[in-house]
């Protein structure tokens, strides 16, 4: 009887799991791409698979779109060299990336996170015949929302700062940008 109950009550969680991100996790995020240059900016779809390491740090690979406009924005200089001026929101990329996720000390349901990592990526402006390879190094912030014990809500900010290899002799360029995004993380 009551020994039992009382042994089986001692052993459940204080909390109802909302903030237990689980061994293994995947997420899907929706968002906007800050660029300019030669990085591409836009809207940013992501998906994450996260993978847990220690107590505290978590294994974060990703696959990130990012879709901005094909405006022309390359011209010639006097020397005869080519000059991107893209806006925040131009080109296409495609990146993947491999970070690790430090998780804080939750307060409530909510559980703050830092990431840092490195990407290799493509990134494409059509309509100016650019194309690149980049190697961004990215650090970012965020947050999660448990709303049930399998599933939260997660809003993250990334600056990534790096180079790329591109087409047209334009060689290495350097590579700035700043992704905000939302989305819901599924605990498996």
């Amino acid at each position: 009887g009551t020994g039992t109950g009382v042994a089986t009550a001692a052993r459940l969680p204080t909390d109802d799991g909302r903030t237990n991100i689980g061994d293994q996790a995947i997420s899907i995020e929706a968002g906007a791409a800050i660029g300019g240059r030669v990085t591409p900016g836009g809207l940013r779809l992501a998906g994450q698979f996260i993978y847990q390491l220690s107590d505290e740090d978590w294994f974060d690979g990703g696959a990130a779109f990012t879709f901005g406009s094909g405006h022309p924005a390359c011209f010639r200089d006097r020397s005869d060299k080519v000059i991107c001026t893209h806006g925040v929101a131009d080109g296409t990329g495609v990146e993947l990336t491999a970070s690790i996720r430090r998780m804080f000390t939750p307060r409530g349901s909510f559980q703050p996170f830092g990431r840092i990592g490195v990407g290799l990526g493509l990134a494409r402006f059509g309509d100016d015949d650019v194309s690149g390879f980049t190697i961004p190094a990215h650090f970012g912030a965020g947050v999660r929302v448990g709303i049930a014990p399998a599933a939260a809500i997660v809003a993250a900010a990334d600056l990534a700062f790096g180079f790329g290899s591109f087409s047209r002799g334009m060689g290495s360029q350097p590579q700035i940008g700043l992704a905000v995004a939302a989305g819901v993380e599924f605990r498996l």
